[in-house]
């Protein structure tokens, strides 16, 4: 996942699929796992406000750590 480029209508649907999951569906999905299935949400939440304030046509996954995920 670290690297992908994602369109704008992919991330649209991948929050989406994010915000339509329950927990135990958020909690088997191995990417997110038990440790991060509650902080998902939260983080969907703020790349949406950034998209509204910030639109681009693509973004890039960076699953590392914060510094690498830094605008």
């Amino acid at each position: 996942v670290d690297g992908l480029w994602m369109d704008r209508d992919s991330v649209d649907r991948m929050v989406d699929k994010l915000v339509g999951w329950d927990f135990q569906q958020r909690v088997a999905n191995p990417c997110i796992g038990a440790d991060r299935a509650d902080l998902v949400l939260a983080g969907c939440a703020i790349l949406e406000a950034i998209r509204a304030v910030w639109p681009s046509e693509r973004l890039r996954v960076a699953d590392r750590g914060l510094r690498e995920g830094i605008l």
